[in-house]
Formats: C-alpha cells, structure tokens, sequence
C-alpha cells in the first residue's frame, strides 16, 4: 500500500511538472526564443512573426468552418426568398406559370424546399399584369446560395423547362427577375399555408421606411407591439412576414397574407381598420413615421401553387 501511495505521488509530481514545462515551453515560443521541448527534448527555434502567422492561419480556419456550419444550420427564422418575374405578354404569362407549376416547384421539392407559392395578380391590378410572384422558404443559407446551380444540374428541370432554355434573347419567356431575401420574423418565423380553400386570395404587402430605425419600429409593432396578433385574430392570415435583407426599395419588409376570397378579403380589412386594438396602437409616439411608403397587389395562386 505504501509502495502504492509513494507511486501516486510521484505520478502527480510529473503530471504537475510537465504542465509547468508545457507552460513555459508555450511562454518562450511568444517570447522568440529557441526552445526545447519538455516531452521530446527536441528544440523548436520560432519567431515570433511565425507564431501570429500559425495563429491568425488556425482562427481562419476556425471562422471558416465556423461559417460553413452557419450556412448549413437550419434556421428557426427562415430566410424567405421572394421573385418577381415580368413577362412580355399575357401569353407568355400563361406560358411561363405552366413552367413553373410543371418544372420548377417539382424541382424544388427534390432540393427540399417547400411549400412553395406562384402567384399572379387579379385582373384588377394593372400595375402588375405583367408579373408573377414566386415564393421559395428556405431553412439554410446553403440552399439559398445552391437552388440555382442545382437546378442547372436536374436533368429533369432542365426537359421540364424547356422553353426557358430553348428560347433566344430576341423571345425569351421572361424577360427580368428581380429578388428579395427575407428572414422571417420571430412571431411568424417560416411560410405557413393555412387551409383557405379553392377561391383563396392573397395579399403581398411592402413596407419601406425612410431609414433603418423607422423600419425596425414597424417590425416591433408588428412582433411585438400586438399588430400581427391581430391580423390573426380578425383572419388576415400570415402566410409569411420578412424583414428584407437583401433586394430594393430597403429598407423595407414584406409580408403575404390570405383570405378565402376575395369578398372576405375586404371584409376582414374592414373589421381591422375599425377595431379598437389598431385604433389604440396606430397613434402610438413610438410607431410614428414608420412604413412612409406602402406597396401591395392582390394575388390569386396558380394551379400547381403549394400555398
């Protein structure tokens, strides 16, 4: 037992002395000197330019795969990406709405991203007859980054949309797209798809402030001021609220909202305009000046739409 205990002892004692020369061996590295190991009694002569040098290598390599493993982690705020397409003519908006509801949602749905929403505009709205809306969740920056070039890689895509790729400048079957990149809000993090029916409208609103600070107290007001509970309550349904991080008119966010039809659109409006709960917030001093310029069109989805 004794011979036991003197054992332990002197194991401590190395364990102890070791740490120490470990120490000092890491010391004389930042202090420039040539230095022998404790463990190998090797010298290992290092300047102290090399040493930043291994040092600002290693935290690179550690942000990167830092960031790597940011891009690929899902989020609980999903980024929300949002095309406008315009088209040339009625024909080629019917045209190219048949692509996207055969090729590109089917397409999408093998990359994971769903639901998605293709939308046009009532026959009402002039300002945007030429236009459809895509929709497109995302739970990862990665497939942002990705959806296009994997698109260019599925064979299937590619037969499936044709048309697009088949055509010259002179035809094409779009002729712009303009993007936003959203994240949804706390309150409404992803795209919901509420059970609206067959003759569902929707509503895609944008809000712009004159600065980054007015915005910001229109999303409170939103999140946590009471306004989207209320939307709910009145049935203004979410289908998704994003602050834009990334597209024009900023800074500004969107949001989409749906209705069985387009009567009962109207209705619910109405009974939000007039309740007490928006008459008590809207005069609010923190919410003044806020969403200064104010864009919407009403929307009917397509056949193949998944919202």
């Amino acid at each position: 037992m004794g011979e036991q205990k003197g054992t332990s002892k002197n194991s401590l004692t190395l364990v102890f002395r070791l740490c120490g020369a470990c120490c000092v061996f890491m010391r004389n590295i930042v202090q420039c000197v040539s230095v022998k190991c404790p463990l190998t009694k090797r010298n290992f002569p290092m300047k102290r330019r090399d040493f930043l040098a291994a040092g600002s290598a290693g935290l690179a390599a550690l942000t990167t795969a830092t960031a790597v493993r940011a891009a690929d982690e899902p989020a609980k705020q999903e980024y929300i990406e949002v095309r406008k397409y315009t088209v040339k003519d009625a024909d080629k908006r019917m045209q190219f709405v048949e692509i996207l509801d055969k090729a590109l949602i089917p397409a999408l749905g093998r990359q994971g991203l769903q639901p998605v929403g293709v939308f046009v505009p009532l026959e009402k709205e002039e300002k945007y007859a030429l236009n459809v809306f895509v929709v497109i969740p995302h739970q990862t920056m990665r497939t942002v980054i990705n959806t296009n070039s994997k698109l260019l890689a599925d064979a299937d895509y590619r037969k499936d949309a044709a048309p697009i790729f088949e055509t010259t400048s002179k035809n094409p079957v779009y002729t712009d797209c303009e993007t936003w990149l959203l994240r949804g809000f706390p309150t409404a993090p992803t795209v919901e798809v509420p059970a609206l029916g067959a003759d569902r409208v929707f509503q895609l609103r944008l809000y712009r402030s004159f600065n980054i600070e007015r915005n910001a107290a229109k999303i409170r007001m939103f999140d946590k001021g009471g306004e989207l509970p209320l939307f709910r309550e009145v049935g203004l349904n979410p289908i998704f609220f994003g602050n834009i991080l990334a597209g024009t008119r900023m800074p500004a966010f969107l949001y989409m909202i749906g209705c069985p039809s387009l009567e009962k659109h109207d209705e619910v409006w109405k009974t939000f305009v007039a309740h007490p709960k928006w008459k008590a917030m809207k005069d609010l001093p923190e919410y003044k000046d806020t969403a200064t310029d104010i864009d919407y069109v009403i929307l009917r989805p397509s056949p193949g739409s998944q919202i």
